[in-house]
């Protein structure tokens, strides 16, 4: 059960990522019909000196208007979250089951991943 559970999670996870990136993209080529036609436009997308939203606030506020950049990171982190979620629900699980080694352990290794989430936000 909780192999199948986790494995739901994962799956969903990265098929939404991936469905919300492609949205994203799409919406950015919707937006900028030029970068179908131009290389140095398309150039401007893809530099290095390009601004893109760095915030999680950035992101959700781009996203909610529309931006089909700031969609496609709203996949980016959704991915990025999806392993987050399978050591929480494994957690979880384990502490139901009254497993309390693995409980432990899965809890440690959740903790060093927020830690490390939110020391690299800032």
């Amino acid at each position: 059960m909780i192999e199948r559970l986790i494995s739901i999670v994962l799956r969903t996870g990265v098929l939404l990522s991936m469905a919300v990136i492609v949205i994203g993209v799409a919406l950015t080529f919707v937006h900028h019909p030029d970068y179908f036609r131009s290389r140095p436009a398309l150039g401007e997308l893809t530099s290095a000196g390009a601004t893109y939203p760095h915030t999680i606030r950035a992101v959700a506020s781009d996203a909610r208007e529309g931006h089909g950049q700031a969609i496609a990171m709203v996949g980016i982190l959704l991915l990025i979250a999806t392993p987050i979620v399978r050591v929480a629900l494994s957690t979880a699980l384990f502490a139901v089951e009254k497993d309390k080694l693995y409980a432990g352990i899965t809890l440690v290794v959740l903790i060093l991943l927020l830690v490390s989430l939110l020391t690299g936000l800032t």
